[in-house]
């Protein structure tokens, strides 16, 4: 929930457990919140068996044998959320479809093998911070909290007639379909006006 460290998931099959960056994350994150997993299916699985945590993806693009690839992975996380951070590890140069592929899907940044740990460790960090303070981040979390019976249960009716319960717009808020990005905007609208308010009462 909020104010809890975001799960750092790291799926490269390059890696050891004793790696610096690993060990850095662990110490920073705590040990519990950073998976490491070297299989790429794995990883994947891990990720959408998880998606009412805060995550970022550390995701390599190369693996070896009938693996998924990166692009695989990145792919299947985008047909369920568009909510997790996701940062891209490659060693090699992008291909310019999938390159284009990553920035229309909100890939958040490209790590190379050949950048220093501080940096990856700054990029985490942001992807961090943004989790605690993107709108639809902040809800996806408030509507995980929720039990099943409650998040199932009809919870709001739109101008049009329609209805949507929590789980629902959890749904919408996630592929980022206009009725979730109509409730993100009508929220900070809301605390804009709140803003407002108060500003004026200190000044009455």
């Amino acid at each position: 929930m909020k104010g809890e460290p975001p799960k750092i998931i790291v799926i490269h099959d390059g890696l050891e457990q004793d790696e610096p960056l690993l060990v850095e994350l662990r110490e920073k994150y705590g040990d519990e919140n950073v998976v490491f997993e070297s299989d790429s299916g794995r990883g994947l699985e891990y990720v959408l068996s998880n998606l009412s945590q805060k995550m970022i993806v550390l995701l390599d693009l190369q693996f070896k044998g009938n693996e998924p690839s990166g692009v695989d992975v990145f792919d299947r996380i985008r047909e369920q959320t568009s909510l997790i951070y996701v940062i891209v590890w490659t060693a090699n140069n992008v291909p310019a479809e999938d390159l284009i592929k990553f920035i229309n899907n909100d890939a958040l940044a490209f790590i190379s093998a050949t950048d220093s740990t501080e940096r990856i460790l700054q990029m985490v960090d942001k992807a961090a911070h943004a989790l605690e303070t993107r709108v639809a981040s902040v809800l996806e979390q408030w509507i995980s909290s929720h039990d099943e019976q409650t998040k199932n249960a009809p919870y709001l009716t739109t101008e049009t007639g329609q209805t949507f319960s929590l789980a629902e717009l959890l749904q919408e808020i996630r592929h980022q379909t206009p009725v979730g990005m109509r409730m993100e905007r009508n929220i900070l609208l809301l605390a804009v006006d709140l803003l407002a308010r108060n500003k004026e009462r200190v000044h009455d």
